[in-house]
């Protein structure tokens, strides 16, 4: 029942306990972790197959107890890259700061980021989803409304589907349908860069031999970040208003950027090269009756400090480990009010506030203030006691302390 079929090949099934909109990693972290506990899942995902899409990487410390949790953390950590520290740049002064992530080893079994593709993450849920008999993924179901009532709620499908359950998760992404179809706003704003995202599949550490995994560049008119993943490195880089997407992705802007980066017109290989613009959006409410948004239906910020993907495997196992105790009697609705308003604090209070500081920081135009931030910075990362307060922060540590997140029972063995 686990395995994931395509809408077409089979009816609707009876009504199950949760259904979920969305088979990206946040719609399928709900579903491992509620069907593992005996709950009735449905899973419809709109793609016909898994998206093989690079996106988001970076997995911090909380998220990694929660895959350990949920029984996977030994797979992700046998596929990814641990990445130990993360550097702070200047464009033109080079190293400001260093963090050393194993200064958390008190804190956390993981101390370090997890760097893994969005889509191995995805794949390694889809298979444990696939062993699980209360779940079933489907793809190829493009979902048209839900509707909430006071007993159920019920998904709509544009083939005709009906699928009726107890309660629905929302997490079809930034520009969920069930988000529209129940008139929630989306409040925020759009930056005025866009980022340019390169995939390269070239050994940087040989041409920047003092960087490390992570590397986060200071510049007044291009900021960027460089990030070492399993297969690759990937290149983010800010783009202004005045250059067009298709400038931006020309092999000549490209060249011109990359030699900038490493100081040689050496022609490294691009695997995959695009543009991403970059919104603060919140929804005006998770939950509308039977109905939770989770992930990006819920909300977005700024990709700078890796922290967009943890925030929805964050919302998704804490609206999991709430329904379970709703669905199993322990539990008052009422819960999954304080889960929505819970959960949009983190978004608005925590999220945004840190990856725009970041953002804000890394492309501060006036030179007085960048000066500054980087002295704050170096002195952060010279004192061990601001420094350790820094790390807690950037691993969303401190986040998931102050709002709550609920335990991961397994957190000190290895997964």
């Amino acid at each position: 029942m686990g395995r994931p079929v395509n809408a077409a090949q089979q009816p609707p099934r009876p009504p199950v306990d949760v259904a979920i909109v969305g088979g990206g990693p946040v719609g399928l972290t709900a579903a491992l972790a509620l069907a593992r506990r005996g709950v009735t899942v449905r899973v419809f995902e709109r793609l016909m197959q898994p998206s093989v899409e690079w996106r988001a990487s970076t997995f911090h410390s909380p998220t990694l107890e929660i895959a350990l949790e949920l029984g996977i953390a030994g797979e992700m950590l046998r596929q990814g890259l641990i990445a130990p520290k993360a550097q702070y740049r200047s464009r033109t002064d080079g190293l400001i700061a260093e963090f050393d992530l194993s200064g958390l080893s008190s804190e956390t079994p993981y101390p370090f980021r997890l760097q893994l593709e969005q889509y191995k993450y995805v794949d390694i849920l889809n298979e444990r989803l696939a062993r699980t008999p209360t779940a079933e993924v489907r793809y190829g179901v493009e979902v048209e409304r839900v509707d909430t009532f006071d007993t159920h709620a019920e998904v709509h499908g544009a083939d005709g589907l009906i699928q009726k359950a107890s309660w629905v998760i929302a997490a079809d992404g930034a520009r969920s349908t069930v988000r529209k179809c129940l008139g929630l706003s989306f409040d925020g704003s759009t930056y005025e860069h866009r980022y340019l995202v390169l995939s390269l599949e070239y050994p940087l550490e040989e041409l920047l031999p003092d960087i490390c995994e992570v590397n986060y560049i200071s510049d007044p008119k291009e900021h960027l970040l460089l990030l070492r993943i399993p297969d690759l490195w990937r290149v983010v880089i800010s783009i202004p208003p005045g250059v067009s997407d298709e400038e931006a992705t020309s092999a000549p802007f490209i060249r011109k950027r990359l030699t900038l980066i490493v100081g040689t017109s050496l022609e490294l290989p691009v695997k995959e090269a695009k543009i991403y613009a970059v919104h603060e959006r919140v929804a005006e409410r998770l939950r509308v009756g039977r109905i939770l948004l989770a992930g990006d239906a819920a909300h977005i910020n700024s990709p700078m400090g890796g922290m967009g993907l943890n925030s929805g495997i964050h919302d998704a196992y804490d609206a999991a480990v709430q329904l379970l105790g709703v669905i199993r009697g322990e539990q008052d609705a009422s819960c999954l009010d304080a889960w929505a308003e819970r959960r949009r604090a983190v978004a608005l209070e925590e999220i945004q506030r840190l990856t725009r500081e970041t953002t804000q920081a890394l492309a501060q135009k006036n030179p007085v203030k960048a000066e500054s931030y980087q002295r704050m910075m170096a002195e952060t990362a010279a004192e061990p006691e601001r420094a350790r307060q820094w790390m807690l922060d950037a691993s969303m540590i401190s986040n998931v302390r102050r709002h709550r997140l609920p335990p991961r029972t397994g957190r000190w063995a290895l997964g």
